[in-house]
């Protein structure tokens, strides 16, 4: 069986559009935690025995972007070979809410 790795390196970063959350996940697998409001409605998740984090929740993360970076903001979807091979570090991916 495999052992997972005892350091924090995030492993997914996964969007979920209808409840417009941002969620980084810390572990392959989801497992219980302990929910707290870091900050205004930034949820982490943690190992109660080990303090390790398991994953961050961003809430209302449209309206953050929103407000930062201005309505004007658009996003669009590139798919020229170049610039997906720089983003390879980086699985972001649509996934279901993962609730708190």
């Amino acid at each position: 069986m495999a052992r997972e790795k005892d350091t924090n390196e995030m492993i997914n970063v996964c969007y979920d559009q209808g409840t417009d959350i941002l969620t980084f996940s810390f572990t392959e697998r989801p497992r219980p935690a302990i929910a707290e409001e870091a900050a205004d409605e930034v949820w982490v998740r943690y190992d109660p025995e080990t303090h390790k984090v398991i994953t961050t929740d961003i809430l209302n993360f449209s309206h953050r972007v929103r407000a930062a970076f201005g309505e004007s903001l658009t996003y669009a979807e590139r798919t020229d070979s170049d610039v997906l091979e720089s983003l390879h570090g980086l699985p972001l991916q649509v996934c279901p809410h993962q609730s708190l």
